[in-house]
């Protein structure tokens, strides 16, 4: 199977129709997205249901005009509020395949999907689990979104509150199991810790020593990240080996900058190579 990946897209329009293009000129006609789709700046409340009604499901109906699939995942920036309402549109589209803590065979290939990612600094906790063994980062503002956005907290409460919520373990324990036959590939939003994957600007390295360890013992044919943008650039390492799988984390560039970053796999080859190529 051959596909296009990419991540963190961020509802940036120039980089969807690149991903269109991009399908053209290889004749590849799968695309993988690893969360992060929908735009984000503004009010989120009230843009991303706007958004997801008159950009993403028109551009659905395109990729199936021009015969190309997609699977894809939601990622922490996407409301989860809007789960169900993303979920019916892409079930509207038999190109489209919502994975997020779901499964679906594709060729020789099962892709199983996770778009939550470890607790971090920001003030809405969105599509959040924790790791107790990883420290609770200071958090940028006094007060807190909580429970899908509908109500507010300090942060000296969130200190606590926050063991209410799921461990990033049991979310990966969740998910749909392989069928056996098939190579699994996982689209896991949050990358794994320690692989130079996971890299933020400071340095600090924010990804999940529970991803880790999941891949580590899971066998899996490959494994799809994203979540810290400037992570190639910092750490040199766009790809891992964790145990038997291949860990990708390719980055991307801040939207509407000018340009897109990729990754195209041929599993029938074993190939992965990563590109960056100018969308303006």
């Amino acid at each position: 199977m051959k596909f296009i990946y990419a991540c963190d897209v961020h509802g940036d329009k120039n980089k969807y129709n690149k991903l269109i293009e991009l399908c053209k000129e290889t004749g590849i006609n799968n695309i993988v997205l690893g969360g992060d789709i929908i735009l984000k700046i503004g009010d989120r409340e009230k843009e991303q249901p706007i958004y997801l009604k008159e950009v993403i499901d028109p551009y659905f109906a395109k990729l199936q005009e021009n015969n190309i699939n997609c699977i894809c995942i939601m990622g922490n920036d996407d409301l989860e509020v809007l789960d169900e309402e993303y979920e019916r549109i892409c079930n509207k589209y038999s190109n489209v395949y919502n994975v997020d803590n779901s499964s679906i065979i594709f060729e020789d290939i099962c892709f199983i999907g996770c778009g939550k990612v470890l607790d971090g600094p920001w003030h809405r906790k969105n599509r959040v689990v924790i790791e107790p063994e990883s420290p609770m980062e200071k958090q940028v503002k006094d007060i807190v979104v909580v429970d899908k956005g509908t109500r507010e907290i300090t942060a000296k409460e969130w200190e606590t509150y926050r063991y209410t919520y799921e461990t990033m373990e049991h979310a990966l324990e969740s998910l749909p199991k392989n069928t056996s036959g098939y190579k699994t590939i996982y689209i896991l939003h949050d990358p794994p810790y320690g692989v130079g994957l996971d890299v933020c600007f400071n340095g600090y390295q924010a990804g999940s020593k529970t991803i880790t360890r999941f891949l580590e013992n899971s066998n899996a044919y490959m494994s799809f990240h994203g979540h810290i943008h400037e992570s190639p650039k910092m750490s040199g390492k766009w790809y891992s080996k964790i145990g038997n799988t291949i860990a990708i984390q390719p980055g991307q560039t801040e939207f509407d900058g000018s340009e897109f970053v990729y990754v195209i796999v041929d599993t029938d080859k074993g190939e992965y190579e990563r590109y960056s190529c100018k969308y303006l």
